[in-house]
């Protein structure tokens, strides 16, 4: 029988240590630059959630019933 890679003995886990091979000169540019993108992430999603406030989105239902009572409103 076949032994898939999961269950096989022979298969090496890969494991990747990113942090062991930086110096401490590019760990410190790394932080950085991850505390950069965090705060651009919180203030897309901040600007994002005032955006869905002020535009709140119109459930599109398909029928003539829903166009009138849209075109009604």
């Amino acid at each position: 029988m076949c032994s898939s890679p999961k269950s096989s003995q022979a298969v090496k886990k890969s494991a990747i240590h990113f942090n062991d091979e930086l110096t401490q000169e590019q760990r410190i540019r790394f932080a950085a630059k991850a505390n950069l993108a965090q705060e651009r992430r919180e203030q897309r999603e901040l600007a994002n959630s005032r955006y869905a406030q002020k535009h709140p989105q119109i459930k599109s239902s398909k029928g003539f019933f829903s166009w009138l009572q849209q075109w009604v409103n």
